[in-house]
């Protein structure tokens, strides 16, 4: 008895995984019609939402597409509970966020602290994004309400471009915030490299967590906030 349920146990998943191959196979060969030619599917897999898959692209951006590839869903999955809705997209992408937290190397930032430390925030920055330099004009309202911002580099036209050579030079250097604070005002320095040099270390967690533009803010609890916002709203966000 136990052979044949052992049997039948291995013909159902194997059965069940030629299905899901089949749906997988299937979604492709419809998206790839349909999906601008600069962009390609980076990855198809199981979603929080039933009879659907999750199809991630090579921009970062995803979507869910019915197994039968018949339908297609743009936005966040919220589950229904007898008390609230549940934002199910969001605590994913909380707990991608709190993941990728755990794996910087804290020597690697640039800090601005404040006197009385109440909370942290890591900012993603490139040096000439507009609202990257709009935030750190302001970096005093930040620290004067007790947020420590500890920057991360993320040039977003990538690790050959010229901003990242600008923001190597930041990070190479001795006086760390002095010449991140010069860039950001357009101030013009010698260029620097070093063996340590974090930039694409950072540019790759950055894009494991699918950051696309700049800044990006990250609160210790994973919370993430795309673009610029002034100290007194971002406190809402960090009680």
């Amino acid at each position: 008895m136990k052979k044949i349920v052992s049997i039948f146990l291995l013909f159902f998943i194997f059965g069940c995984a030629q299905s899901k191959n089949d749906s997988i196979d299937l979604i492709e060969e419809k998206l790839s019609n349909i999906i601008p030619i600069e962009l390609n599917i980076e990855s198809i897999s199981d979603s929080q939402l039933p009879n659907f898959f999750e199809v991630k692209l090579s921009d970062g951006s995803f979507f869910y597409v019915q197994q039968d590839g018949e339908y297609l869903l743009l936005g966040d999955i919220f589950k229904i509970t007898n008390e609230e809705l549940i934002n199910l997209s969001r605590e994913k992408n909380y707990s991608k966020a709190k993941a990728m937290l755990k794996k910087i190397d804290e020597a690697s930032l640039i800090k601005f602290s404040p006197e009385e430390l109440k909370y942290k925030i890591y900012v993603f920055t490139d040096v000439d994004c507009g609202f990257c330099r709009k935030f750190h004009s302001q970096i005093k309202s930040y620290l004067d309400e007790g947020i420590e911002v500890n920057y991360l580099a993320f040039p977003r036209l990538g690790t050959q471009s010229e901003t990242y050579k600008k923001m190597s030079t930041a990070w190479c250097s001795a006086n760390k915030q002095e010449i991140l604070t010069g860039l950001k005002k357009d101030i013009n320095f010698e260029n620097k490299d070093c063996l340590n040099n974090p930039i694409k270390t950072h540019y790759e967690l950055a894009k494991s967590i699918d950051i696309q533009g700049t800044p990006t803010i990250i609160s210790q609890s994973g919370f993430t906030i795309p673009g610029y916002i002034d100290a007194k709203d971002l406190i809402e966000y960090l009680k």
